[in-house]
């Protein structure tokens, strides 16, 4: 197995910690550096039960006089290191810090030229990985190495060959000084959102030693709000590498310091029960810095920290101690989470532009995540992967509400239904009445349905479709968005099942084998009717599709909630006993039953749970944990 934990003095460890400006200056804090505050800070940070924060070279102060160093703020930040080694934090050190909260920072006498493929810029960029390095070089505090903050709001865009040369060569100039810690580039990932920024943490693997995906998500959907940190870490799991939520996070002008607590609840109780390497929350302070940039211009940006300015602690700093206790007592290194065995098929077009080709990439994300969502409510352990990921090992393939694939991803589809797997796929007719409808070229095969689409006309469903049969009675409004979107499309079952109808009684999900395998078919984009509808998921049924392909696929959860909204996870302790996740994932009191074979509680509630079939009401957001019997 691949490691999937960064260490710290050696030990694997989950890291729980948070981006670090300190009070007395923020982003020119090597400029003001009180060494006093600093400790203070840092003693906080250990008493809330951290034990890592990401600290930041700001260029400006490090680099004012291109191509040398600043002497002054090396060695206050190796002061810095110091006093996180005598306080007992980690960090990791983001040395190309010319992004930060909403303002670009250059290198003096930059002028606008490419950090990637410049010369001399780039050189710059590797003389300050070689002194931060140098500084830091045997310093036992230093975790790992961040090349940057967010990147490509720095420095663009580019292709991934140049951008994997430019990581290359920074990482090169770092391992001349400090080749024994994790090194990864801070970029955020930001390829999450789609398109093809030149980050592609595929082509990078060669290169970084673990994925930090950054996510500031909002969605008039409370559920999909409420997936999209798992959704983040499913989407780069596949990959091998440690996934460290390197950043979220929320201002108190966006949210009450209460229920800041509880998103930081629901955030870092994703990563825990994934499996994730940590979670750094933005950021640990808030800051009194009104009049100086890029606070005057981006005010929200002041109070996003876990403590005020003034030293005092939001409410989420209690909801941090529980959850580091949390962490501490399941020996969280010897944790077995669960491998998913259902897969997401992330088309290659979300990221990929290929000719003549046009989609809409916020609205292709936000109907992955409402997938992701169903399944996950459905009790399914899934990921999300690539088009082109090899498929052996899940016996269960969703490609919902999917236009475009490549003709070998279809062909592929099919092979995996023959060798015993269940593929479900959704139909949707495109963005836009450019390159419209279907486009798998191998659909009667697939599907064992023949088309009965009528050229350039769109078949539109009515207003509030619904779907019944094999125990299902589903509905959704259809009205979101353009027309193309919504068509369905009209089927003659020539040699498969009809498991269920439409409203108007004609079939529309069906069944065909293949060999020992099978492939469902849904002649509605179901998840994108959801995806685009606020509260869409708030029906109970919605989920019941899901939990039909798991029956169907013979992934039935051992443990299952009757209200689609709380979460059920089984995740192994270390001397074989099962734990289990209970999240409420509502902003309300939510009643539901659970079938379980019941357990003792470890964390978020004092409440024994029953055996057999018992309801369990829970608090918005409450996540309780419980040792499961036998």
């Amino acid at each position: 197995m691949p490691p999937r934990l960064l260490s710290i003095n050696g030990e694997p460890t989950f890291l729980l910690g948070v981006n670090y400006w300190s009070r007395a200056g923020g982003p020119r804090m090597w400029e003001r550096f009180d060494a006093s505050v600093v400790r203070a800070e840092l003693a906080q940070m250990r008493q809330l039960g951290l034990n890592v924060c990401r600290s930041f070279a700001f260029i400006p102060t490090f680099m004012p006089d291109p191509p040398g160093v600043d002497a002054r703020a090396l060695e206050r930040f190796r002061s810095f290191l110091e006093l996180c080694r005598e306080e007992g934090v980690g960090t990791i050190p983001s040395f190309l810090v010319g992004h930060m909260s909403g303002e670009n920072y250059d290198f003096p006498g930059q002028r606008g030229r490419s950090p990637y493929t410049d010369p001399e810029v780039l050189a710059w960029e590797q003389a300050l990985a070689r002194g931060v390095a140098g500084a830091a070089a045997g310093q036992p505090s230093v975790v790992a190495y961040l090349a940057s903050n967010e990147m490509p709001y720095w420095g663009g865009t580019a292709d991934p060959p140049t951008v994997t040369a430019w990581a290359g060569a920074i990482r090169g100039a770092l391992h001349e000084r400090d080749a024994a810690r994790p090194f990864s580039l801070g970029d955020g990932v930001m390829n999450l959102k789609g398109g093809q920024n030149g980050f592609d943490p595929q082509a990078l693997r060669g290169i970084i030693d673990f994925v930090g995906p950054h996510s500031y998500y909002a969605d008039v959907d409370v559920l999909r709000q409420a997936y999209n940190a798992e959704f983040c870490l499913r989407s780069l799991s596949h990959l091998g590498l440690p996934v460290l939520f390197e950043e979220f996070g929320a201002s108190s002008t966006q949210v009450s310091d209460a229920n800041q607590a509880l998103y930081y609840r629901e955030v870092i109780q994703a990563c825990l029960s994934v499996g994730a390497a940590g979670a750094l929350g933005w950021c640990f302070s808030d800051f009194d810095l009104a009049h100086e940039r890029p606070y005057l211009h981006h005010p929200f940006e002041l109070l996003f920290g876990v403590t005020r300015a003034d030293g005092s602690e939001k409410p989420v700093c209690q909801e941090l101690r529980a959850l580091a206790a949390l962490a501490r007592s399941l020996d969280y290194p010897r944790l077995e989470h669960p491998r998913p065995q259902t897969a997401i098929v992330v088309p290659s077009y979300f990221n990929t532009t290929y000719p003549f080709c046009s989609d809409d990439r916020d609205r292709m994300r936000r109907t992955l995540l409402q997938a992701y969502a169903l399944a996950a409510s459905a009790g399914l352990e899934t990921e999300l992967v690539p088009e082109g990921t090899p498929l052996a090992g899940y016996r269960l393939v969703l490609c919902p509400a999917t236009q475009k694939l490549l003709a070998s991803t279809w062909e592929a589809l099919l092979e995996h239904a023959h060798a015993g797997n269940t593929v479900y796929w959704s139909y949707f007719a495109g963005d836009q009445s450019f390159q419209h409808q279907a486009w798998c070229h191998n659909f009667t095969e697939l599907t064992g349905c023949r088309h009965l689409l009528r050229y350039a006309c769109y078949d539109l469903p009515e207003e509030h479709a619904a779907l019944e049969g094999a125990g299902l009675q589903l509905h959704a409004c259809t009205t979101g968005g353009r027309p193309y979107p919504r068509a369905y499309l009209p089927i003659d079952p020539v040699r498969a099942e009809v498991l269920a109808h439409d409203e108007r009684g004609r079939p529309a999900l069906t069944r065909v084998a293949h060999g020992s395998g099978q492939a469902i078919f849904l002649n509605h984009p179901w998840e994108h009717y959801l995806a685009e509808q606020a509260g869409g998921t708030d029906d109970g049924a919605a989920f019941d599709l899901y939990r039909l392909l798991a029956t169907r696929a013979a992934l039935r959860p051992s443990v299952r909630a009757s209200d689609g909204r709380v979460q059920l996870r089984v995740v192994r302790a270390s001397d074989g006993a099962d734990l289990l996740w209970v999240t409420n994932h509502a902003w309300q009191h939510v009643t539901t039953t659970i079938d379980s074979p019941g357990g003792a509680p470890v964390h978020g509630t004092e409440e024994q749970l029953s055996e057999g079939s018992c309801a369990v009401t829970l608090a918005p957001k409450q996540v309780a944990v419980y040792r499961l019997r036998g």
